[in-house]
């Protein structure tokens, strides 16, 4: 029974859990001299062979902090993948005083029963409480980052999150006002990205003082969808694709992207295509060519 349920824990048990299996105090004790337990906070344990591995130093912190205690704040956007850090981080009833080694606590008076969920096995914030603690944390770039890959995951909507901001806010949540920043600046408004790429597009066409192109807009010819492209200005038919390291995963994606292409070439419209690379280091390139493709079509139509 022990080791079933610390397979569900990370190979970790608790003293009150061993104790409810019907283990005395002196065979606890026995169990760590033999060294077929170790301890890791007190009252908290790793079975002999289990791994050390950063999700058990989580689960840890929150079976050590007692009920209600949820991973938190960094560790809960790692959790969910939306940012990565190796920080240990929870959050535990206000009332509680908790102190442990290598672990960030922080006290919240609101550690309601709708902000928690069960991810990998630890209990952990939700997505939308998780982008909110990473304001108090995290600077605005670091928490607009985590909100599109969570946007990208269909972990939430803008307006979800919106919601729920405006709940937490009214309670003087911290981390509150860095999220509204990143809502409210939102280049994508409230559209969801289909990749990390396209939010970081839009930050550089605006940055760059470029007209606000149309975000996954659809082109049909004759009633004929011909494909939906990341951004386009409809009016000058020009389309702008941003390349993930994921967007050609297979030679058939890489395939039907290439005909998708030819298809829009052939319709009229001019392509442009940009990787990761020149949208993340080399931003006023990318920003260069768009705006020099647009005043050369402009002046065209104009002729």
């Amino acid at each position: 029974m022990a080791a079933r349920v610390a397979c569900g824990q990370h190979g970790l048990l608790a003293r009150a859990q061993l104790l409810g299996f019907g283990l005395s105090p002196g065979t606890i004790q026995r169990w760590l001299d033999a060294g077929r337990l170790e301890a890791v906070h007190p009252g908290v344990y790793r079975l002999a062979g289990a791994p050390p591995t950063w999700e058990q130093r989580v689960a840890a912190a929150v079976l050590a902090a007692g009920p209600g205690a949820l991973a938190s704040h960094r560790s809960g956007a790692r959790i969910w993948a939306i940012h990565d850090d190796d920080s240990v981080e929870i959050s535990v009833p206000q009332r509680r005083v908790v102190r442990l080694r290598g672990v960030v606590v922080h006290r919240s008076s609101d550690l309601e029963q709708a902000a928690v969920s069960r991810r990998r096995g630890i209990a952990v914030t939700n997505p939308m409480r998780t982008l909110v603690d990473l304001g108090s944390v995290l600077g605005a770039a670091a928490v607009e980052d985590a909100l599109d890959r969570a946007l990208e995951q269909r972990l939430v909507t803008v307006a979800g999150v919106e919601t729920s901001l405006a709940a937490l806010a009214r309670r003087g949540r911290s981390g509150a006002g860095v999220l509204r920043a990143v809502l409210d600046g939102r280049a994508l408004g409230r559209d969801r990205p289909d990749s990390l790429l396209e939010p970081r597009m839009a930050n550089v066409l605006r940055a760059h003082g470029l007209p606000r192109p149309t975000f996954q807009h659809r082109v049909c010819d004759g009633g004929r969808l011909i494909g939906k492209v990341d951004f386009a200005y409809p009016d000058l038919r020009i389309a702008l694709e941003v390349d993930g390291f994921g967007s050609h995963s297979s030679p058939r994606a890489l395939q039907a992207d290439l005909e998708r292409q030819n298809r829009l070439v052939a319709s009229g419209w001019t392509v442009l295509r940009f990787t990761w690379a020149d949208v993340v280091r080399r931003p006023d390139k990318v920003a260069d060519t768009v705006r020099h493709v647009l005043g050369s079509l402009v002046t065209a139509e104009r002729c």
